[in-house]
């Protein structure tokens, strides 16, 4: 009994030790809300841009709406472009026209929780961008390709750190946190409650 008693705070302190190495922060720090958009935006856009001909130099010009929006997608888009060996050009120069309108941007917490049994807040985190676009041969007048598109963005952040990846000036970068689910945030408490029952039972069967 005496051995069990000594070997009690070892085993309380060992599920503390796991729960807070459990909570310790990935290597990589999670990429901001908007840099997401960016890259869903280059994504969207090396779909349409794989729909001008391999044979062709092409000189494209690029155009996408709303302006508010337009200055943080514009570069990542043109970026997938001359990844396509596509020339970026202005006005009537170019070949082909290439048009955007952001649809839909949104960020979307969800399903708030611990991570681990002492961890930090942490919740999913849902980034979605709509885009239509269309892609016009100006020598023809044909519409190469178009359409209505989807990308979108999933991870799990620390509800901490939600701050530091939303942008205060862009309205699109911003979520609403729930609320914790009324269960896990019992979760804890009822632990605690449990370990300090044990080691109530265990001292009185020792004494005894």
């Amino acid at each position: 009994m005496k051995g069990l008693r000594h070997s009690l705070p070892l085993a309380v302190a060992a599920v503390a030790l796991a729960g807070v190495l459990r909570a310790q922060p990935g290597d990589a720090p999670a990429p901001t809300n908007l840099r997401i958009y960016q890259s869903l935006a280059a994504s969207l856009g090396d779909s349409l841009a794989a729909s001008i001909p391999p044979a062709d130099s092409a000189r494209v010009n690029i155009r996408i709406a709303p302006a508010d929006v337009a200055w943080f997608l514009q570069g990542d888009i043109e970026r997938a472009f001359r990844e396509r060996h596509c020339a970026i050009r202005t006005g009537d120069s170019a070949r082909y026209g290439a048009e955007f309108g952001a649809v839909d941007m949104r960020v979307r917490y969800a399903n708030l929780r611990r991570s681990g049994l002492f961890g930090p807040h942490v919740v999913d985190r849902i980034v979605v961008l709509t885009l239509r676009s269309r892609l016009s041969d100006r020598a023809t007048g044909v519409v190469v390709a178009g359409g209505e598109h989807t990308a979108a963005y999933t991870d799990t952040v620390a509800v901490a750190d939600v701050g530091d990846l939303e942008q205060a000036s862009i309205p699109a970068t911003k979520g609403v946190l729930p609320g914790e689910d009324f269960f896990s945030g019992l979760t804890e408490p009822l632990v605690v409650v449990g370990a300090v029952a044990v080691a109530i039972f265990l001292l009185f069967t020792v004494r005894s």
